[in-house]
């Protein structure tokens, strides 16, 4: 059952105290992997019933959408939380993880008003790097939901995604508002994916970390701005086609914004990447659209202010009558475009002449 809460309860304990924590000795083992975010408990926690580890996800929601969870404590779920309207879950530095890799932790469809914070959401124990897709082991997946706000979690070794949104043309999707903000995410096979109408929607200042994607984007209108991806094989993939979490064969793809943003050692030259298991299914055939930024017959985004070094970019039959890559920092990476609309390169630098892009196809460098 639902406990009530304490001052006590909701201490913002220190990454040593909450490692310290009930059920976390096995999972401290990893390596290099965050395993509870810092606790921000507002003071508005302590009027907020208390979810324990032991209690009814499904009961418990069903009484009070709006729980925190027990600080630095460990939840293991035996099946994926169906989350109701409003429902808030303040994690407090809790860690979640799940029963079996053939299932997730969260999931949501047409709901409004879903805020999750302050989790840790630890898909497996085994380091995951290199390991195929499987794409039901996604921490969050949230379908035709609106105004909701993901923030503050790391999301640690999902073979599917950390988070997956999806929307539908039957929605109002200029309304989806939804926030995924200040989230670690490491060594998943996608970091987020946006697909089928996800439309104007934020994904800002998250770091993604050795994920075999960061960011899939076939919505329309994602804004993408001031991200840290490193060492990410693919960092940036938008297809106008359909996706492992998108269904639309049609749709009003990406023409979105992608601005202040680090996309860096995609190509490699930094810290391990994954290089094996890396084709997945775009428009039902199996594909590996290759390392960095990569645009596919559609709209391509707005590309300003970001800086890339070893990270390649590539336009195939992209539709704008030209795509300007504007004021970024351009070092060590190749540059590529293939069909009639040539990429256009407005304002660029590099660590010097001889790590200038190396551009092959329809690019141009303005200035």
């Amino acid at each position: 059952m639902a406990h009530p809460t304490s001052k006590r309860s909701v201490s913002p304990l220190g990454r040593r105290g909450l490692l310290a924590g009930a059920g976390v000795a096995g999972l401290g083992a990893l390596a290099g992997v965050a395993l509870s975010p810092a606790a921000h408990a507002a003071d508005t926690n302590l009027t907020l019933p208390v979810l324990g580890p032991d209690d009814d996800w499904a009961a418990t929601l069903a009484r009070t959408p709006q729980v925190q969870l027990v600080a630095g404590a460990a939840y293991t779920l035996a099946a994926p939380v169906d989350l109701p309207n409003n429902t808030l879950i303040e994690g407090n530095g809790a860690i979640i993880t799940v029963a079996q890799e053939s299932m997730g932790a969260f999931t949501a469809t047409s709901k409004v008003g879903i805020t999750i914070r302050g989790l840790t959401l630890q898909g497996r124990t085994d380091d995951t790097l290199n390991a195929a897709a499987n794409f039901a082991h996604t921490a969050i997946k949230l379908v035709r939901c609106t105004s909701f706000r993901i923030t503050d979690c790391d999301f640690n070794y999902w073979l599917g995604a950390g988070i997956a949104v999806t929307g539908s043309t039957s929605d109002d999707y200029f309304s989806y508002r939804g926030h995924v903000q200040g989230n670690n995410f490491v060594r998943c096979y996608f970091g987020v994916s946006f697909a089928d109408r996800a439309e104007y929607s934020l994904l800002a200042n998250n770091v993604f970390n050795t994920n075999r994607l960061a960011i899939w984007n076939s919505s329309g209108n994602l804004t993408t701005t001031g991200n840290v991806v490193v060492n990410c094989y693919g960092a940036y993939y938008s297809y106008a086609k359909t996706s492992p979490f998108g269904a639309q064969t049609s749709d009003n793809w990406n023409h979105g914004a992608v601005t202040g943003n680090t996309f860096n050692h995609s190509n490699g030259s930094g810290g391990a990447r994954w290089t094996s298991n890396a084709a997945f299914p775009i428009g039902g055939v199996s594909t590996d659209p290759g390392s960095g930024v990569v645009v596919d017959g559609l709209l391509p985004p707005t590309f300003t202010g970001n800086t890339l070094w070893y990270t390649n970019i590539k336009a195939n039959n992209h539709v704008a009558n030209q795509w300007l890559l504007t004021g970024c920092a351009l070092s060590n990476l190749s540059i590529s475009a293939t069909g009639t609309n040539p990429i256009k390169i407005l304002g660029s630098q590099s660590n010097g002449a001889a790590n200038a892009p190396t551009l092959s196809g329809n690019v141009q460098n303005v200035f």
